[in-house]
Parts: C-alpha cells; structure tokens; sequence
C-alpha cells in the first residue's frame, strides 16, 4: 500500500488539531485550559515545584512531550490511532507518526525522518520482545534533508535493566532497553534507549537518534492514548 507523503500527514494532523482546538470542552476542561496544565508541567522541569497529580489526571487528551537536541519541552496531542501506529502534532506544525514507542515519521523538525519501515516482515518486533532475551531486527529509512532514502539500518535491542523514572511527579517502574543500530551505507551508528512499564511493556519515555547529524528526540507521554 502506498504510504502518505509528509505534506499529506502534515494536513490531515493539522486538520485533526483544529478540530480539537476547537471542540467545547470534556469534563467542563477545555482545550485551551490543557495547554496551559501542562505548560505548568513544562515550567516544573526548571524549577522545584512540580504539577499537582489532580491537575495531571484532568487532563482529557492523550499528550507526549518532546525534546529536539536537549533544548525546550514541546508538546504534541495525539490526533489518531490505528493498532500499529499514532499521529501526535500541534499548532506549530509539528508532526510525529510513531509505533509503539518508536518514531517512524516526522514533519516540521530541521532534518525529518521520512521515514522508517521494517526491513523483513509486516512489522518491526515490538520493543516489549527484548523483555524475553536480546533480538535482532533489520529497518528502512528514508532521510530527506541528506537525499538519502531506502537506507538500510541493522540493529540489536536488549533490557538494560531496570530503571524509575517520575513523569510529571510520579515514578513508573520501568525497564531501559537500548536499540545499539548500524548504517554500514552512511557509516552511522547509534544507541536508542527506551523505558518501558516493566509490567505492560507500554513506552513511557525515549531518547531516539533520527539523523546520522547526530539529531536526537526525547519523548516522554504525559498520557497515554486509551
């Protein structure tokens, strides 16, 4: 089946976020009131205060937070979901396409991914996999900003142990597996690290590499989609 192009899943996320933007509310919290909940949250990364878990918890839509290079907190909502893929954006015209943890898709970052694919089967193993032993995979990427497209990516994915982490003031046990990936055509190489709900294997954070520029993305969810 032929994949959407990035300007055509840039439309249809922009378009799911007016509709949002402009819904009433749910739960007498409106659209507008959640942007400035987790713009609280943001500011708590810089400060000792942190979001009160009520406040947290009223939040109505499925959010993940973001950082390009380690620099400011963005925010991106969940706009739709299939069983193997979301699609996050925002009104700055960003836009992620993700699968179960990873990024397999961007819009509006200076150097997108246009995307990732497995390389053999239907679908990438899930991370959750690494929980039972190591296990290799094999992908497909396609790097717009370097012209370089069908890239072949060889990677090897293990449990680093486990870790807790606190996400806007509450801890999850969770346990680090770490993605070690090779480009033998561009001569990148890599390490995504993923924290996952040691009982659920559901991704709740990740540090992922996108460009061999040495372009990284941290992602954390502040809600899960349902």
């Amino acid at each position: 089946m032929k994949r959407p192009g990035a300007k055509a899943l840039k439309v249809a996320a922009l378009a799911l976020a007016a509709s949002l933007a402009g819904c009433g509310s749910s739960g007498n919290f409106t659209y507008r009131q959640y942007g400035n909940v987790v713009g609280q949250a943001f500011r708590s990364m810089f400060s000792k205060t942190t979001l009160p878990r009520e406040a947290a918890a009223s939040i109505p839509y499925a959010s993940l937070g973001y950082r390009l290079n380690g620099g400011d907190e963005a925010l991106l909502v969940l706009a739709t979901q299939t069983d193997q893929s979301e699609l996050w954006t925002a009104s700055s015209h960003v836009v992620f396409q993700t699968s179960h943890g990873r990024i397999t898709r961007t819009v509006g970052l200076p150097q997108d991914l246009g995307g990732l694919t497995p390389g053999e089967g239907p679908t990438l193993p899930p991370l959750s996999t690494a929980f039972a032993g190591p296990f290799a995979s094999q992908r497909i990427a396609d790097l717009p900003a370097i012209n370089a497209y069908g890239v072949a990516i060889s990677c090897n994915t293990a449990a680093a142990g486990q870790e807790t982490i606190s996400i806007l003031g509450q801890p999850i046990a969770t346990v680090r597996v770490d993605e070690s990936c090779a480009s033998r055509s561009l001569n990148w190489r890599f390490v995504d690290n993923y924290w996952l709900d040691a009982k659920s294997g559901f991704v709740w954070r990740s540090r992922q590499h996108l460009s061999p520029s040495g372009e990284t993305v941290d992602t954390e969810i502040f809600r899960p989609p349902a």
